[in-house]
């Protein structure tokens, strides 16, 4: 559980969207647009189908018209415009901008929604006339285009189950309201009835499944990089990610600024209050660090033990240091209690960090060396403190002056 104030650990929150936001059809801001990027390239292919599917139905819809639907001459003048000049160019239009990877998300789901629509309208009107004895149309159809959309098409199922429910409901009016006896309607009616449960079933079945499998499949992946006490990621993965950093700094010319954390006095916080003290020290920092470097290409992770280490990408000196010291002060009003001695442990950290414009093959380690020894004067100057300044071997502009302060 995440301690009260501090943000939710990428681990946390997939523990939670696959254990209770699954249920709910709903996870984070974030994480819901990552699910939903996800299941819209999982179904294109069955989403296409199922608009070629109905495509073809109402594009046979001449053949069908003689041999199948055998319409009275009242009524056939309407069928060939609705099925060629209403439904079809709705369901080829969605099926159309579903197969490209280009068109804007709101007029694609726009085109779908329309598609669906004009499908499920059709076959209600197809329906109503078989009820007035205007032509041949088999009731089972009904359940088998709500079925099929509600299932087949991995659609959002909160949008979904309405408008299956209200579909059945229509279906259901119209078997009501014209069938000629209650033999004819009433098993048209029962037999709607269940299709539109299991549509609504199996609609909300098949997206919370989907949504289970996918947070569990992101929660094994963070899992390998992300450090289990405080939930950031761990020394392999900031390993991997820092190159990439520096190189694109390089590219760029922007300023990065590397930082490393240790967390004072924790041997003897470990030796005096315990090592499951010393975990929720490690949380409660992990915690505040979460809060901290936040941006797309920031960094933070728990470099080993007591150790962490941050990276900011495109930042000031003066905009680093206020960063750096505003972190030393989020720990320092940091504070646990020991529930067994019945008193507040103070927390604090000293931090040594550096900064500079990469230049191009600018490799990792020597940054991060240069950062420890700032940290190693950060200590021996007192701890709670911070060391600052440009990388040993950086020029900076005369805009970046060399700094160092402690605390406010």
């Amino acid at each position: 559980m995440a301690i009260r104030g501090e943000r939710m650990s990428e681990l946390e929150q997939l523990e939670r969207a696959r254990k209770v936001d699954a249920y709910r059809l709903r996870f984070a801001a974030e994480l819901e647009e990552e699910f939903r990027r996800s299941h819209r390239a999982r179904y294109r292919y069955p989403r296409l189908a199922l608009f070629a599917i109905g495509a073809l139905g109402f594009g046979l819809a001449p053949l069908f018209l003689e041999l199948l639907w055998l319409p009275r001459e009242t009524i056939r003048p309407l069928l060939l415009p609705l099925a060629m000049g209403v439904v079809l160019p709705a369901v080829t239009l969605a099926g159309l901008l579903t197969a490209t990877r280009r068109a804007p998300r709101l007029l694609v789901e726009s085109a779908q929604s329309a598609g669906i629509v004009a499908f499920w309208g059709g076959v209600l009107l197809l329906r109503y006339f078989a009820l007035r004895g205007e032509m041949n149309f088999p009731p089972e159809m009904l359940g088998v285009v709500v079925v099929a959309v509600s299932v087949f098409g991995g659609f959002d199922s909160r949008r979904v189950i309405p408008a299956a429910l209200a579909f059945s409901a229509l279906g259901i009016f119209l078997e009501v309201r014209y069938a000629t006896s209650f033999a004819q309607g009433g098993s048209t009616i029962l037999s709607l009835s269940y299709m539109g449960l299991i549509a609504v079933a199996g609609s909300y079945t098949h997206e919370l499944l989907s949504r289970i499998a996918w947070a569990t499949a992101r929660y094994a992946y963070a899992s390998a990089r992300s450090d289990p006490l405080t939930g950031l990621p761990t020394r392999a993965e900031f390993n991997r990610l820092l190159p990439r950093v520096l190189a694109q700094a390089a590219r760029e010319q922007r300023l990065v600024a590397v930082a490393l954390l240790d967390v004072d006095h924790f041997k003897r916080i470990n030796d005096t209050q315990g090592h499951l003290f010393g975990d929720q020290v490690l949380r409660r920092i992990g915690g505040v660090l979460q809060q901290i470097a936040r941006r797309p290409l920031d960094l933070r992770a728990r470099y080993g033990g007591e150790e962490f280490v941050l990276v900011w990408y495109d930042i000031t000196p003066l905009e680093f240091e206020h960063q750096v010291s505003n972190l030393l002060y989020m720990i320092r009003e940091t504070t646990l209690e020991n529930p067994r001695l019945r008193q507040e442990i103070p927390l604090s950290a000293s931090i040594g960090g550096i900064w500079l414009v990469p230049p191009p093959g600018q490799e990792a380690e020597p940054l991060l060396q240069d950062a420890d020894q700032r940290l190693y004067e950060a200590k021996h100057a007192g701890r709670d403190c911070a060391r600052l300044q440009a990388a040993e071997h950086y020029r900076p502009h005369e805009h970046v002056v060399r700094g160092e302060f402690g605390r406010r």
